[in-house]
């Protein structure tokens, strides 16, 4: 679809709608759209590490007084 300058005209979706912009809006939307998944990627994998790493913490205290009745190795699934 051209615009009526011209220019290449992109259909975006945004949730159910597409919305038409020029290429460089639309390659624009799509950095900042990629850098805030990129920014909830990094956010979760920290949120991962520290629950990992409580987990760890946990299973150190929790060996000593149960032993091996309970099964505390690390599911990697």
């Amino acid at each position: 679809m051209l615009a009526d300058d011209g220019c290449l005209m992109i259909s975006y979706q945004v949730g159910d709608v597409f919305i038409s912009h020029s290429q460089e809006e639309t390659q624009e939307m799509l950095e900042e759209a990629n850098q805030n998944l990129q920014e909830e990627i990094d956010a979760l994998e920290s949120r991962v590490e520290s629950t990992q790493r409580a987990l760890a913490d946990l299973k150190v205290q929790l060996c000593p007084k149960l032993g091996s009745n309970i099964n505390l190795e690390a599911d990697e699934s």
